[in-house]
């Protein structure tokens, strides 16, 4: 009786082992950023010349994950659909507006796979157009903004964030 409980115990410590290296194992083999945060966000590309904004990231994190609803888009780049359920990655963050009067802000991504392929266009069902998340601040207060891009992968290297136009006290449409 006494073997048999030894050799149980043995074999459930084998068992747990084996799953938290398992687990170790596919963790580590699926590349994900670092958290970003404590900057000051610039304007997008040539927009500005690319200057400092007042928005400071308070902090980002990119994750996987999936929609929750269905929705199209169109823009400037095209026509898009998603589906509820599509696969897709999720860079969620807090800013802070240091402007004087409370604004939205268009923020954009630039996200890029291990292979450097830019991975696009930004689908997020609270935006009207493809390319930026919008996310409503009061002067002096953070606020929260999430952005998703439909991608079936998990490969994403890096990510970079900005605002994407001027800030404006009437919504973008």
């Amino acid at each position: 009786m006494n073997k048999r409980l030894v050799l149980a115990a043995i074999v459930i410590v084998l068992v747990a082992i084996i799953l938290c290296s398992l687990v170790y194992f596919l963790q580590s083999s699926v590349p994900t950023p670092q958290p970003k945060g404590e900057e000051y966000l610039r304007f997008a590309g040539d927009y500005q010349g690319g200057v400092e904004t007042k928005v400071y990231l308070v902090d980002s994190m990119l994750f996987y994950g999936v929609y929750n609803e269905s929705f199209s888009r169109s823009g400037a780049t095209g026509s898009y659909s998603v589906n509820k359920g599509d696969s897709c990655v999720i860079i969620n963050g807090t800013i802070k507006n240091e402007y004087d009067n409370d604004y939205y802000f268009g923020i954009s991504a630039d996200v890029y796979n291990s292979a450097g392929e830019t991975i696009e266009p930004i689908l997020t069902a609270d935006s009207p157009q493809p390319g930026f998340t919008v996310a409503f601040v009061d002067k002096g207060a953070t606020g929260y903004f999430e952005i998703q891009i439909k991608y079936a992968a998990k490969g994403i290297a890096s990510y970079d964030l900005f605002v994407a136009f001027e800030p404006s006290e009437t919504p973008p449409s």
